[in-house]
């Protein structure tokens, strides 16, 4: 784990790591930096590099994200490797107060009951902008040691090894990711518990930092922006799950994928061949 602050004599160093080794998690890196989303995935690409061996894989994950796999990461880390596959992307969910409210954390009940919507929202709020997209709500959740995350932790990065998809492809080119109804069936999903009562103020301290991302400025002033004229996350504003029955097997779901996969880059090669050819 990554700790971070600007400041070198941050009391909430100690206080986290004293909170990690109660329990029992390896202890942490300082990273002494003022924030941007660009120092940080460098910081994590040097991590990675520095205490992954070869045949390690990564579980990638934010601090307020929880990942959920449709079986054991045993599992499917096991079937990746015999099928030669090196990364699995999958889609973020939106956790949401009951009301849409940003409520502030507790140390109880559980986050999935004190934030039982699951929904989508980015999309649903946003679309597509100059410099954020469908890339932007799927997280490469699972990869092996040699491929490195790129800013965001969305895809892979050119710095590593070439990703083999478990779905055949990068999971923001496939079409149905843009429909509420197929995030919310697809197996591989990380719980995003970010729309709590810091939200509001961690964007515009974001935006406002020196070498924040062109795409985190943009993000985070549209929604800045919008909580400011509307004091939470209204929920008709929304793609909320309504019981969308989740995908009956993940193998054959991703078979199907990487099939849909192979004919659009077959597709693409006629499409871009000359006519005389």
């Amino acid at each position: 784990m990554i700790l971070n602050s600007a400041d070198p004599d941050a009391p909430g160093f100690e206080q986290a790591e004293r909170i990690l080794a109660d329990l029992g998690a390896a202890p942490p890196r300082r990273w002494v930096e003022r924030y941007t989303s660009d120092g940080m995935w460098a910081e994590r690409r040097r991590l990675q590099r520095d205490i992954a061996d070869r045949g390690d894989w990564i579980l990638n994950a934010d601090v307020d994200e929880h990942h959920a796999y449709p079986g054991s990461i045993g599992s499917v880390i096991a079937h990746c490797e015999t099928k030669g596959y090196n990364a699995v992307q999958g889609v973020l969910i939106d956790r949401l107060s009951e009301t849409g409210a940003l409520n502030p954390v507790l140390e109880t009940p559980p986050l999935s009951v004190q934030f039982p919507l699951q929904a989508e929202m980015h999309l649903s709020l946003m679309g597509r902008g100059k410099y954020h997209g469908v890339d932007g709500t799927t997280k490469l959740m699972l990869h092996s040691a040699r491929v490195l995350p790129s800013r965001g932790g969305h895809n892979p990065s050119p710095e590593g090894e070439a990703p083999r998809y478990l779905v055949g492809g990068r999971l923001a080119t496939f079409p149905g990711v843009m429909r509420p109804e197929f995030r919310f069936a697809f197996p591989f999903r990380v719980d995003h518990y970010k729309w709590t009562a810091t939200r509001e103020t961690t964007f515009k301290r974001r935006i406002e930092t020196p070498g924040v991302s062109a795409a985190g400025k943009e993000v985070g002033g549209q929604l800045t922006r919008y909580l400011a004229e509307h004091g939470q996350i209204r929920l008709q504003d929304v793609a909320v799950h309504k019981g969308h029955r989740a995908s009956s097997s993940w193998k054959f779901l991703a078979f199907r994928m990487r099939l849909a996969a192979r004919m659009r880059a077959k597709f693409a090669q006629r499409s871009t061949r000359p006519a005389n050819a």
